[in-house]
């Protein structure tokens, strides 16, 4: 996947109004890509763990996050870990 898409879904998941129809797969290249471990669990639920183990669970819905809320765990966890939508990618 080109780092161009990936640099695009990093600004539209901190883009306003909050998006609510995030492309999963585009997603989960992106979380790895920036060195975070992506584990599928139960049926619609995705563990993103960092380094130190610290952890969000989400919950996507027919290859989409598609609630608000879910995006919003996302943006925090990835601020969290340094990540925001000027950071570039490489």
């Amino acid at each position: 996947m080109g780092i161009h898409k990936l640099q695009r879904k990093l600004e539209k998941i901190f883009s306003h109004p909050i998006p609510t129809n995030l492309e999963w797969r585009t997603v989960e290249n992106l979380l790895k890509h920036l060195g975070f471990e992506v584990e599928h669990t139960k049926k619609g639920h995705v563990k993103v763990k960092n380094s130190k183990g610290e952890e969000v669970v989400l919950i996507v819905h027919n290859h989409e996050i598609n609630s608000k809320d879910e995006v919003t765990k996302l943006r925090h966890f990835l601020e969290e870990n340094g990540i925001t939508p000027q950071t570039k990618l490489s």
